[in-house]
């Protein structure tokens, strides 16, 4: 019984890819972005990422882990229309793994973004990305987001679905400290369920590989 779930969870997973890969094929009218996605593919063709994220984490907490996502950018770009995210300011991805929907937020919107990943691998190929696409407008570090130092940002995303309740408190803490404007999107939960010092203003339905869940727009209260 558990192999046939696994073989049915792994054929899921794949439909789930190929029908965002068919969606996104109008995203290859950009070239510059073709070219990217050309690379960037044939890369992790020969890199998986959930197993280079598993043993990441294996070696830093000494089990076994398994904690990585990507968003898909055509949910991405729905959250976008959706919330009436302004295509302007700094954008900060916390959590960005490979760094694909970064760099398509730079390519396609003309974010300034700003990428927190916590694996060096990814961090060393997105810089390597930065360099030979000579993408002026991205910066890609590889930092614990929870020690981040937040400032001048306009949008923040974070995907932490799988963040404890008192990493969740940590950022919220920060998240105080920036400016009344700043747009929260997170995944799964809202701010408000760990601190009334934020508000949800809409929330919307997204599709991972794993499955469905919600998205929420957080602000701070009042405004």
């Amino acid at each position: 019984m558990l192999i046939g779930k696994s073989i049915f969870l792994t054929i899921r997973v794949k439909i789930f890819f190929f029908n965002q890969w068919l969606k996104s094929i109008r995203y290859y009218l950009n070239l510059k972005f073709l070219f990217f996605d050309f690379l960037f593919s044939f890369i992790y063709f020969f890199l998986n990422p959930y197993r280079v994220s598993r043993k990441f984490l294996e070696k830093k907490f000494n089990k076994k882990i398994y904690d990585y996502g990507e968003t898909p950018i055509t949910q991405m770009e729905k959250l976008i229309k959706y919330f009436k995210i302004p295509s302007k300011g700094t954008f900060l991805e916390l959590g960005a793994g490979r760094g694909k929907l970064s760099f398509w937020l730079c390519f396609f919107l003309k974010y300034r973004v700003i990428a927190i990943e916590r694996i060096p691998i990814f961090v060393k190929i997105a810089n390597f990305f930065i360099k030979i696409f000579k993408t002026k407008n991205m910066k890609f570090l590889c930092k614990d987001m929870l020690k981040y130092d937040l400032k001048d940002i306009d949008i923040i995303y974070l995907y932490g679905t799988t963040l404890s309740s008192d990493k969740i408190k940590i950022l919220i803490n920060k998240f105080k400290k920036l400016k009344p404007f700043v747009k929260i999107i997170t995944i799964s939960y809202t701010l408000d369920k760990y601190d009334n010092y934020f508000v949800c203003k809409k929330s919307f339905d997204i599709s991972f590989p794993w499955g469905k869940t919600k998205a929420y727009l957080n602000i701070k209260r009042g405004m």
